[in-house]
């Protein structure tokens, strides 16, 4: 009997783990501020599933209901936020496309229209982690975190002030191997 509790129990955690996995490889069962892409809600217009919604005024909605905040926190309620891993093809056209692996940033520098919603993917095309950061305090809640070969998406609202806004890969050592870009806002 207690060799069968054993292989019952066995088993019953080996099921657990891999319920667990899928959940952390998948990004998580989707959370009520998660639309599909396209999706229109009452706060606006999802681009990608995870992402924040745009309002009709063209402001990026946190899952807090509110405006986004870029000096918040990435990640929080009131930050603006980034996609589960997605496919290339689920990037949405009007979407900034970026690449990044050792040899960094592809393209390295891209235009955006002052205070205007901007939807930016990230696809690592190497076997290594990478994080984009902005430089700039006013732009420290837009970050985008990719494992191997995933694609993420986030859209946030572009500063108001133009100006130049550099961004690295936040990973140790990465910004100093070449990992850096630069964002222009006219």
């Amino acid at each position: 009997m207690d060799k069968n509790k054993t292989i019952v129990w066995v088993v019953v955690g080996v099921v657990v783990a891999a319920i667990v996995i899928y959940f952390a490889v998948s990004g998580g069962l989707p959370t009520p501020t998660q639309q599909p892409a396209g999706t229109q809600t009452p706060q606006g217009t999802v681009a990608v599933t995870g992402t924040s919604p745009i309002a009709p005024s063209g402001e990026v909605i946190a899952p807090s209901g509110k405006a986004a905040d870029n000096t918040s926190v990435p990640g929080s309620q009131t930050a603006p936020q980034q996609s589960a891993p997605i496919t290339e093809t689920q990037v949405p056209p009007q979407a900034i496309k970026l690449s990044v692996s050792a040899a960094g940033f592809s393209p390295s520098s891209f235009t955006v229209r002052a205070g205007k919603a901007v939807t930016l993917s990230l696809t690592g095309t190497d076997q290594q982690t990478h994080v984009l950061r902005f430089d700039d305090p006013s732009l420290q809640a837009v970050a985008i975190g990719i494992g191997p070969g995933q694609t993420r998406v986030i859209t946030f609202n572009a500063p108001s002030k133009s100006g130049d806004y550099s961004f690295h890969c936040d990973v140790p050592g990465h910004a100093a191997r070449g990992e850096t870009g630069k964002m222009t806002v006219q």
